[in-house]
């Protein structure tokens, strides 16, 4: 019996142990998607078994993580910030993590340290990763487009890599900068234009002073923090991210094609007689008017079409690696891109490293290490300087080049000056010969330590240094304007630049509870120091045949003209601040900020400036009478009050520097031969102003938190009232001082606005969810104050020079505001006196001799009709500015005459709204996004469309213009239905019967002029177009493939989309882009010389391994 049970006993130990392998190493599997409480992914979660940490994973960029588990075991998500949660095998979960009151709430990074959302006492408003990295675009700041409220995104132009330009809440200043400051990572950057959105965890946006005075005068027009992907604990990970997209011109201009432009060129020559000597040089190059249709059947060049319809392919790739232990810690992203432009000859590439490494070095010692790397080239000079004169020139360049077409000159007789005007120098042949090539390397490095000597207590250390290369080259070649001026052989210029900036910063935050009150400390110091060297090359005279590249490789071969060498002066900055926050409950927060900053840009005495902020809020949902209502999650009131400053200028405008050039001799400017050096003035013709100080600006802000119906619903009003003193602006001087202009503080702006922010979940349901989300701002700044004795200060655009100013500063008026004439039409025959003892030359009603050109004063008509004479428009071919058909403006004064005094306002600058909205849904595998941006009320300045629709005074500008007016003001009988004969003149037709009548019938019912006629520049209301828009950004497709398929090839997850960008606009501006120059300072909404912007197409994939 014993024996019996013993060997009952061995045989099921044997049979035990046969199975125990089996069920140790039965494995399940847990997967899912990760949400927070807004239903938002979450990115980097934790995901470990449960009593086996050495097992784990982190969520991806779409919240999405699957992994193995022990049979019988669970897994634990935590995040910072949340309650963690403990779930069961299975697969495809959608998990939720909420909000843990007892933690931190969502994290803002804030100035040198960060904040749960629920505490903040001040505005912020932020853009997770995911949202970023759904839709493809080129930047960080391309994707922030319509994303927060009172943040307004647009681009200079369509140029890839273009600049983008970020006005948090319109910007402080109207003559300086109002850039935002850029931290990338604890760094100071220029801007984020080179970050790829695949390698970002989230951007925030500090907009008032509560949050921003911390980083003194840099953070005066607002903070954009962009933090990017953390080194995480777990396995190592791969993911790649691709896309190749093709892009094409969105709009085009209609121009006038051959025939049109032969007719009009006729026109703008004969107008003053068929037998002129600007007639006759027509004919000589262009042809008879008998023979102006055949220019019907013969080719014309579309040049628009030929230089601005490239269809290019372009690509974007990025693998990100990471992973690690507790200890070590590591990601590594690669980025690589090409955007080739929609025009001949223009793109820009790009490479970016970006590595992050975490080492804790013992319990209470870390190390943070995070070099970055970013080249890029950049190839064409630009919308300004696409070929010689940029676009407008491509624009305006002739369809036809006359006779010279389909004939042949014989170079024995022919006029060598006649034949460099009609060298067909077109804008195809301009492009090749004029380059623009600019590389840039870029490379940061940033070393932390971190240590926590006791609980609570922590003290930080970083140090960046960042290294700046750029090399410009620039040729011109022999037909191109700078090559003519340069005895017609070509021009190489080279430019290097090398720039060294570091920062040190010291920080201590402590932070403690007693029973519930929260308190937290931070105290710190910093230095910062940037440095600029320049070396420049211009030489000129190179062989006539010589390229771009073999003039830049043997500069040498060139006859040298200028070359310069400077270093700038270092600029400097030494910070001391400190804040104080405490909070009881979450229920009552109080929040002090203290900062002091020294810069060498001020004289001493001036040097420091001193910004203190106070800020506090009340969570009216804590109250116990508000507690229990259950479909109120949060409702929160913030209140802040704080000061910034500005120091956005040039270095030494407080003292006289000498410097050593080639130019400005002391003759009368003129420029040495034989590279003899003159001394001047550092700064040109500004004079050294001592005292000026910091541009100060008081912030004050008011807003509400409110989240409804477990977070499905969130809504945020905000309104501001911003004042800005000692406004640091260019005063002219009188120029017999020898100086022309001085840095000065003048007056005073306010700025007031108000915000608001929607966001929620349309539909939500077990396998699918609908979401939306809206903003808006309006925001108008307004003149308080000058300096004391003006009431007004008249400026310029730099872009497109009027002949008069058309921008001012006027004490009580808005700033943005563009000053101009009154377009009144076109001046009628009935408003002249056809005189017949002067060849029925028209004279105006009531005129003087001295208006009229004749000998004889004119009468009022009858019914007392005194024409308005106009002073101010030049005089063409067809004869004064005062005559039928020409552009007529509004007296406004009264006096008879159009003079500067009739200016008025006739645009707005600043849009009264403007914001965005989009959509985002998931069904299953499927997922989408829509966004859209507007701006409404507001005016652009179309200057693009002004130059084709004017001419010059040079006989020899054969310039295009706008396709509309073929049906414009005519001269000329082009095809002798009036007169008998072709190409007759219409006006002063005094050998004719009836002439007069003949001149009204052919222009009755007219209501464009001649574009001969028009031949300066003059601000008008008829180039003052509302430029109100919706713009459908983006709209994405994306399907994620099922994870029994991916499974089986190693991939955890892969998901391809399809996108378009800039899909239409609806707007009735007239131009390429309306979202250009939009309030960039005082001279703003001006369009002119501007890339045009493409519409792309993109397909992609988001692979993790």
């Amino acid at each position: 019996m014993k024996d019996a049970f013993l060997k009952s006993l061995r045989i099921s130990l044997v049979m035990l142990c046969m199975l125990a392998p089996v069920s140790l190493f039965a494995q399940g599997v847990v997967s899912g998607t990760v949400f927070d409480s807004e239903n938002e992914p979450v990115i980097g979660a934790t995901v470990i078994e449960k009593g086996n940490p050495s097992n784990g994973t982190v969520t991806d960029i779409d919240g999405k993580f699957s992994l193995k588990l022990q049979k019988g075991k669970t897994a634990t998500i935590s995040y910072v910030g949340m309650k963690s949660l403990d779930v069961q095998s299975g697969e495809n979960q959608n998990l939720q993590l909420k909000s843990n009151d007892d933690q931190l709430d969502e994290i803002v990074v804030l100035g040198y340290t960060s904040k749960a959302r629920r505490d903040l006492t001040g505005s912020v408003g932020s853009v997770s990763g995911a949202k970023l990295a759904a839709v493809p675009v080129t930047s960080a700041a391309v994707a922030l487009q319509g994303k927060i409220s009172g943040v307004q995104v647009t681009t200079v132009d369509g140029q890839p890599g273009a600049d983008v330009n970020i006005r948090v809440r319109g910007g402080t200043s109207i003559t300086q900068s109002n850039e935002p400051l850029y931290i990338v990572d604890g760094f100071e950057v220029s801007n984020i234009n080179d970050i790829p959105p695949t390698d970002i965890a989230s951007i925030d946006v500090l907009k008032d002073a509560s949050l921003t005075a911390v980083y003194g005068a840099k953070g005066g027009n607002g903070v954009v923090v962009v933090t990017t992907k953390s080194a995480q604990a777990g396995k190592v990970q791969v993911s790649f991210n691709g896309n190749l997209s093709i892009s094409h011109i969105s709009k085009k201009l209609d121009l006038m094609n051959a025939e049109q432009f032969a007719v009009y060129q006729y026109q703008r020559h004969a107008s003053g007689g068929t037998r002129s000597t600007w007639a006759k040089y027509y004919k000589a190059n262009f042809g008879d008017p008998y023979d102006l249709d055949m220019y019907g059947t013969l080719p014309s060049h579309d040049w628009q079409d030929e230089i601005m319809s490239e269809t290019p392919l372009n690509y974007s790739a990025n693998v990100n690696v990471g992973g690690g232990s507790d200890k070590v810690k590591f990601n590594v992203s690669l980025t690589n891109s090409q955007d080739k432009g929609i025009i001949l000859g223009s793109g820009v590439r790009r490479t970016n490293i970006n590595t992050k490494l975490n080492a804790q070095i013992t319990k209470n010692l870390s190390l943070q290490f995070n070099p970055k790397f970013v080249f890029r080239r950049d190839e064409g000079a630009g919308g300004e300087s696409v070929g010689t004169g940029g676009i407008i020139d491509v624009l305006k360049y002739r369809p036809t080049n006359g006779l010279r077409d389909f004939g042949y000159v014989d170079p024995s007789y022919a006029d060598p000056n006649e034949e460099q005007i009609f060298a067909y120098t077109n804008p195809k042949n301009d492009i090749a010969t004029n380059q623009l090539i600019k590389h840039s390397y870029t490379y940061t490095n940033s070393l932390a330590l971190e240590w926590k000597p006791i609980k609570g207590l922590v003290l930080r250390t970083d140090g960046t240094i960042g290294l700046q290369w750029i090399d410009q080259s620039r040729f011109y070649g022999p037909l191109t304007s700078t090559g003519k001026n340069n005895n017609n052989l070509p021009v190489a210029q080279i430019t290097n630049s090398h720039k060294m900036s570091y920062t040190w910063t010291n920080t201590a935050n402590y932070s403690f509870s007693v029973n519930d009150h929260n308190w937290s400390f931070l105290i710190g110091q910093e230095i910062k120091h940037s440095e600029t060297r320049q070396n420049y090359e211009f030489n000129r005279y190179f062989p006539r045949n010589f390229t771009a590249r073999e003039a830049w490789n043997n500069m040498s071969f060139g006859t040298p003209y200028q070359t310069t060498s400077n270093l700038s002066t270092a600029d400097r900055m030494a910070s001391f601040f400190g804040q104080a926050n405490w909070n009881w409950d979450h229920r009552y927060f109080l929040s002090a900020t203290f900062r002091a900053d020294g810069s060498t840009k001020f004289a001493p005495g001036n040097q420091w400036g001193y910004f203190p902020a106070i800020s506090g809020a009340w969570d009216i949902k804590k109250e116990s009478w508000l507690k229990d209502v259950k479909w109120i999650d949060q409702l929160k009131l913030r209140l802040s009050y704080g000061l910034t400053g500005n120091n956005n200028i040039s270095n030494d405008m407080w003292r006289p520097l000498y410097a050593i050039n080639s130019t400005g001799g002391p003759g009368f400017g003129e420029t040495t031969q034989y590279g003899e050096q003159y001394y001047g003035n550092q700064n040109g013709a500004c004079f050294e102003n001592r005292n000026i100080k910091w541009e100060k600006t008081t912030k004050r802000n008011l807003g509400i938190d409110w989240a409804l119906w477990g977070g499905r619903l969130t809504i945020s009003p905000e309104a501001y009232w911003y004042t800005t003193k000692d406004l640091i602006y260019t005063s002219d001087l009188n120029s017999t001082l020898g100086y022309t202009s001085q840095k000065q503080n003048i007056g005073q702006v306010t700025n007031r606005g108000i915000e608001l922010s929607i966001s929620g979940d349309i539909l939500r349901g077990e396998d699918y969810v609908l979401s939306a989300n809206f903003n808006m701002g309006h925001n108008k700044m307004k003149i308080d104050k000058l300096n004391g004795t003006d009431t007004e200060v008249w400026d310029n655009n730099n872009r497109w020079h009027s002949a008069y100013n058309d921008y001012c500063l006027r004490v009580g008026d808005e700033v943005g505001l563009i000053y101009g004439f009154v377009y009144d039409g076109l001046y009628q025959p009935d408003e002249f006196y056809f005189d017949p003892q002067n060849n029925f030359t028209a004279l105006p009603w009531g005129s003087s001799a001295a208006d009229n050109g004749t000998s004889k004063n004119v009468q009022p008509r009858q019914d007392g009709y005194v024409t308005v004479i106009n002073d101010v428009s030049g005089t063409s071919q067809s004869g004064s500015a005062t005559l039928p058909g020409k552009v007529k403006f509004k007296d406004l004064d009264g006096d008879g005459r159009i003079t500067q005094n009739d200016r008025t306002v006739i645009g707005k600058t600043t849009p009264q709204v403007q914001g965005g909205f989009g959509l985002s849904g998931q069904w299953k595998n499927w997922d989408f996004s829509a966004n859209f941006t507007f701006m409404l009320d507001f005016d652009i300045n179309n200057a693009t469309a002004y130059a084709l629709s004017s001419s010059s005074t040079g006989r020899d500008d054969y310039y295009n213009v706008l396709a509309k007016f073929a049906n414009g003001w005519q001269y000329n009988d082009i095809d002798g239905h009036l007169t008998g004969t072709k190409g007759d003149i219409l006006y002063k037709l005094y050998y004719v019967d009836n002439g007069v009548q003949i001149y009204e019938t052919a222009n009755a019912g007219r209501t464009l002029w001649n574009p001969a006629d028009v031949t300066s520049n003059i601000t008008n209301s008829y180039f003052i177009e509302d430029a109100s828009f919706l713009r459908c950004n983006d709209v994405t497709i994306g399907y994620t493939l099922p994870k029994s398929l991916t499974k089986r090839i190693g991939v955890s997850k892969a998901r391809f989309y399809f996108s378009a960008s800039n899909l239409f606009v609806i707007t009735n501006y007239t131009g390429y882009d309306l979202e250009v120059d939009i309030q960039t300072g005082l001279t703003c909404g001006m369009d002119y010389n501007r890339y045009p912007r493409a519409r792309s197409f993109v397909f992609g994939t988001n692979i993790t391994f």
